[in-house]
C-alpha cells in the first residue's frame, strides 16, 4: 500500500473512539456547586474557575517600572477557560474550551485582549446553550460520543506563529488558524490534503534552520504521524511511524540529527470505558520505549528500552560525540497528577499528588543503553524553557516554573533559572498570594550569547484577583521583576505561549 492511501486510512480511523461507561461521574453530586462552594474557602482555586464564553476586549494594563526598549512584540498565550457550559462543569481541567490571550508589548505599555478560538465545538454548544461533546476527562450520559477528534477539538494548549500564520494548537485534532491582530478564528489548517484531518500535535520544535517539526498521535491506529514544514509554512515531508503499543504522547525532542519520542508505558485498553483518559492504563511492569528517529530518514526507527516514567514536557536535547543522545526534563513516576490530579481541582479539592522530579538523561541509539540522574535542586518544576536559538544543541540554562513545596495547591510560585554545567538553580519566588504560570524567554536582539534576554510570563494574584505580566532579567531573576503589567481582573490559568518579537 502506498503512503498516500496508507493515511487516508489513518485519517479514517482517528475517532477518539465511542464511550459508553460513565466511570468518572459520582452519581447525585454537582462538579460545579461542589467548586463554588470550596472556593468560598479555597481561594486558591480561582485560577481554575473558569470564564464564560465572552471574549475580553483590549485593555492597558497598569504600569510599574519599564518595558526593556529592545523588548517589543506580542505574548501569546493559550488555556482552558470555559469550564461551565450550561450548568455542567467539566470534569478535567484539559476539557475546557480554548481562549488566547495576546499581551502587546508596544512603547506606550503593555496592553491585553482575549479572545475564545470559535471551533466547531464552541460554536455549536453556544448556540445550544449546553455541552453537547465528550471531551478529554469527560463523558456524560448527555454527551455525544466523538465522530472525528476536531469534532472535540478545544484549541486549548499552545498557540505558535510559523510561516506567516498564528495557529491555536491541541493534542489530538488539527490547528485552527488565527488572526494575529484581532484573534478572529480563521477556521482550520490543513497541511496537504493528504494530511487532512490527522492530528497535529501541541508542542511543535522550531529547528535553527526554521524547519517546524510536529508530530500527531492516534491511539486507535497506533501509530505517529511525523511533519516536517519548511519556513514559509510548506509540508517538506510526512511519515508514519507504527508504534509497538498505543500510548499517550504529549511532547517530542529534536536534536541536529535526530528526532526523540518517549512511550510511557500508558496504555491504550480499547475495551476500557469512560471517557478517553479513561482508556488508559498504566502499566509500570512493562516498562517503556525510546524510539530515535533519523530526521534525514524518517523511516530509520530505532527502539530502546527505557524504565517506566511519565513526562509532560522536555527541556531540551542534543547529539554527544559518542552517539549518544543527552536530555532533561521534569519527570513523574506516574500519571496521576494528569489522570487525578486535574479531576480534583475541577471539584475543588486538593491536586493531591507529588510533584516532579528534574531528570538529566542520556540515550544510546547504538547499544541500546538509558541513564539518568536526578538533579534535587530543580524538583517539583514544571513548564521547561530553553533560549530556543539553541533548540536541538547544547543549551547550558533550562528556565522552569516551581514550587517552593508540594504541589498540593496546584500552582508555582517560583520562576528559576538551571545552570547544567554548575548545577545552580537561582530564582525569584513570588508572594504568598501569587501563582505563577509558564514564563518563555526572549532574547536581547543587540546579543547572540545564550540566555540573555527577559523572561516574561504571567502570574494571578488570587487575594487582589488580578493577572499581571512579569518581565525578568533573564540573567538576575533573584532580583525580581523589572517591570509588571497588572490587568484589573484574573484571567483562567492557561498552559502554553510563546513571543513574538516586533519585526520577527
Amino acid at each position: 500500500m502506498n503512503r498516500r492511501n496508507f493515511l487516508k486510512i489513518f485519517a479514517s480511523s482517528l475517532a477518539m473512539g465511542t464511550v459508553t461507561g460513565i466511570s468518572n461521574v459520582v452519581a447525585g453530586e454537582s462538579w460545579k456547586n461542589e467548586f463554588s462552594k470550596a472556593l468560598k474557602e479555597k481561594p486558591w482555586l480561582l485560577g481554575y474557575e473558569g470564564v464564560s464564553g465572552d471574549d475580553f476586549e483590549e485593555t492597558t494594563l497598569t504600569q510599574t517600572g519599564e518595558i526593556p526598549d529592545n523588548l517589543r512584540g506580542v505574548l501569546y498565550r493559550n488555556g482552558p477557560a470555559q469550564h461551565v457550559v450550561g450548568d455542567m462543569r467539566y470534569h478535567h481541567w484539559f476539557d475546557g474550551d480554548g481562549l488566547v490571550n495576546a499581551f502587546q508589548f508596544g512603547d506606550g505599555g503593555v496592553t491585553h485582549k482575549g479572545r475564545f478560538v470559535r471551533t466547531a465545538k464552541f460554536q455549536s454548544e453556544a448556540a445550544a446553550g449546553h455541552a453537547i461533546e465528550q471531551g478529554f476527562g469527560t463523558a456524560l450520559p448527555s454527551m455525544r460520543s466523538p465522530v472525528n477528534n476536531d469534532a472535540v477539538n478545544v484549541a486549548n494548549i499552545n498557540v505558535v506563529t510559523h510561516g506567516g500564520e498564528l495557529l491555536a494548537l491541541w493534542e489530538g485534532g488539527s490547528a485552527y488558524r488565527l488572526d494575529p491582530d484581532t484573534l478572529e478564528t480563521l477556521g482550520l489548517k490543513t497541511w496537504s490534503a493528504e494530511t487532512k484531518g490527522l492530528p497535529f500535535s501541541a508542542h511543535p520544535r522550531r529547528d535553527v534552520n526554521g524547519t517546524l517539526w510536529n508530530f500527531g498521535y492516534a491511539t486507535s491506529f497506533g501509530a505517529l504521524v511525523i511533519y516536517q514544514i519548511g519556513l514559509q509554512g510548506n509540508l517538506k515531508n510526512v511519515n508514519l511511524i507504527k508504534l509497538p503499543y498505543s500510548s499517550m504522547v504529549h511532547d517530542f525532542m529534536i536534536t541536529e540529527k535526530h528526532l526523540v519520542f518517549i512511550l510511557p508505558p500508558f496504555h491504550h485498553v480499547s475495551d476500557r470505558q469512560g471517557s478517553f483518559l479513561d482508556r488508559f492504563e498504566w502499566r509500570p511492569e512493562r516498562g517503556g520505549v525510546a524510539l530515535v528517529v533519523d530526521k534525514n530518514d524518517l523511516s530509520n526507527v530505532r527502539e530502546i528500552d527505557i524504565p517506566p516514567f511519565w513526562v509532560f514536557h522536555f527541556a531540551n536535547a542534543h547529539d554527544e560525540p559518542d552517539g549518544s543522545i543527552a536530555f532533561s526534563c521534569p519527570m513523574y513516576q506516574t500519571p496521576d497528577v494528569m489522570t487525578q490530579g486535574f479531576r480534583n481541582i475541577m471539584r475543588g479539592r486538593d491536586i493531591g499528588t507529588v510533584g516532579s522530579r528534574f531528570m538529566s538523561a542520556r540515550l544510546h541509539p547504538i547499544k541500546g543503553s538509558f541513564a539518568y540522574e536526578e538533579v534535587p535542586e530543580a524538583a517539583a518544576s514544571e513548564f521547561p524553557r530553553i533560549d530556543d536559538r539553541s533548540q536541538g544543541r547544547r543549551a547550558r540554562f533550562n528556565f522552569l516554573m516551581k514550587s517552593s513545596g508540594e504541589l498540593s495547591q496546584a500552582g508555582f510560585n517560583r520562576v528559576c533559572k538551571l545552570d547544567q554545567e554548575t548545577g545552580a538553580l537561582t530564582y525569584f519566588q513570588f508572594g504568598p498570594h501569587e501563582q505563577a504560570e509558564e514564563h518563555v524567554f526572549v532574547p536581547d536582539p543587540r546579543s547572540d550569547q545564550e540566555g540573555q534576554g527577559w523572561l516574561v510570563g504571567t502570574s494571578l494574584d488570587f487575594k487582589k484577583r488580578r493577572t499581571s505580566v512579569n518581565i525578568f532579567d533573564a540573567e538576575r531573576l533573584e532580583n525580581g521583576p523589572m517591570a509588571r503589567y497588572e490587568a484589573s481582573y484574573p484571567l483562567p490559568f492557561g498552559l502554553h505561549g510563546n513571543f513574538v518579537s516586533k519585526g520577527s
